[in-house]
């Protein structure tokens, strides 16, 4: 049964809220543009229970500059109820809530601040953490785990080839992973979603066969060495160059037959002879 004060005062929720220190989790349905405390800046739009407004003026969403929070849009976040005094204002001069408009000022900044002190406090070595994608670059991604900001090397993506980290996922995607490193003297903590799937190649002898026919996509071409034909994502097998090659000599990315000649799963290795030319061709 809902609580007759919230009825009358839909804000004092929040208000309760602030006094406990509580983290919440909420959407961002909008960007508007503001002037808190006589600044002009963008201003988050978070959903909040009871039919309230919340606010994240653009500096209390991060302490990374952003170019905009439009790319938050329908994101899910953190936040806390604005603690004014933590800014070195007077509460009582600073209109937190609004109760004739509806709005509850917020601060993402201090709801990850609260966050990274439990993070420090609980999370060790191995430990299995949700996070959410907070930004990428060729060779890592990095996954904001309770307000840190971790790195997951690409190589530590999945068993298959990635190739950079750019765009692999939209900001914001949540991901389960696996804690490889952790420095607290330096503040710095290294992730893994590879090490919580089945490795390939631990089923190999079920799906493949010696002597067996499979078509396969080839990934390069390496002079002196061989073809390599992607079976599936993590298992490759290394292809003798057939007697006579396509006249384009353009073969990656096209699909082949091979025949598997020897399986090595300890050394992750399969050897194998091309019996058809790419089918594209």
């Amino acid at each position: 049964m809902m609580n007759d004060a919230l009825i009358t005062n839909p804000i004092q929720e929040y208000k309760t809220s602030q006094r406990r220190k509580q983290i919440h989790q909420g959407r961002i349905i909008g960007v508007e543009t503001h002037s808190p405390f006589g600044e002009k800046m963008q201003c988050a739009i978070v959903q909040l229970n009871n039919g309230l407004k919340g606010l994240i003026y653009e500096n209390q969403f991060d302490r990374h500059k952003y170019r905009s929070l439009v790319g938050f849009i329908d994101h899910t976040v953190d936040f806390m109820v604005l603690d004014v005094s933590k800014l070195g204002k007077d509460a009582e001069k600073v209109q937190v809530f609004d109760e004739e408009k509806g709005i509850v000022l917020l601060s993402r900044i201090q709801a990850h601040d609260e966050l990274k002190d439990e993070f420090w406090e609980t999370a060790d070595l191995n430990h299995v953490v949700s996070g959410q994608i907070s930004g990428f670059e060729d060779e890592r991604l990095y996954i904001r785990i309770k307000g840190v900001n971790c790195v997951m090397p690409i190589q530590d993506y999945e068993y298959d080839w990635t190739p950079s980290g750019r765009g692999l996922l939209p900001l914001g995607t949540q991901l389960t992973v696996k804690i490889t490193h952790i420095d607290r003297e330096k503040k710095q903590v290294r992730v893994s979603r590879k090490e919580l799937l089945e490795d390939p190649w631990n089923r190999v002898y079920e799906k493949y066969g010696v002597e067996n026919y499979y078509a396969g996509k080839i990934t390069s071409v390496v002079q002196g060495v061989g073809v390599f034909v992607k079976l599936e994502p993590g298992i490759e097998a290394l292809a003798w160059f057939p007697n006579k090659m396509p006249r384009d000599g353009i073969l990656e990315g096209k699909t082949c037959t091979i025949r598997i000649k020897n399986i090595h799963a300890k050394e992750r290795r399969i050897a194998s002879r091309i019996v058809a030319f790419p089918h594209e061709l």
